[in-house]
């Protein structure tokens, strides 16, 4: 008898409880790091060390590496490729391919923030997941 009005009692509280769902976290001005290979590591912690915009969203830079080749670099901003390049293992021009990547992303920032701000059309590409 005890069981049942145990399990009756449980029933009754777990029914009136309110469902708490887990909030996401948002990070501003984050960049993630998705790369494999030293010439990629190298590549985020030059570019992370330097950027100096602030920027409420997150960045991604990943890397699709190649052993014959090099490595493929992509930087993203949510899902936008912003830009991509390729670098070579022995890290030929490797500060110049760093400030370049640093001008031309800050350069498409600016642009997407005048782009929002111009053309917003009321889309719901925002409410996607």
């Amino acid at each position: 008898m005890k069981k049942i009005l145990i399990f009756i009692l449980f029933a009754f509280l777990s029914c009136g409880a309110k469902q708490v769902t887990a909030a996401e976290i948002e990070v501003p001005g984050l960049i993630t790091d998705h790369t494999v290979t030293s010439v990629g590591h190298a590549f985020y912690r030059d570019f992370s060390d330097n950027w100096e915009r602030e920027y409420p969203g997150t960045l991604t830079i990943s890397e699709r590496p190649s052993a014959r080749w090099g490595s493929w670099i992509t930087i993203k901003i949510e899902q936008d490729t912003v830009y991509q390049t390729f670098l070579f293992p022995n890290k030929r021009s490797f500060d110049k391919d760093v400030a370049v990547a640093i001008e031309s992303v800050s350069e498409s920032l600016s642009r997407r923030t005048i782009d929002k701000a111009l053309l917003n059309t009321g889309d719901l590409t925002a409410d996607e997941f």
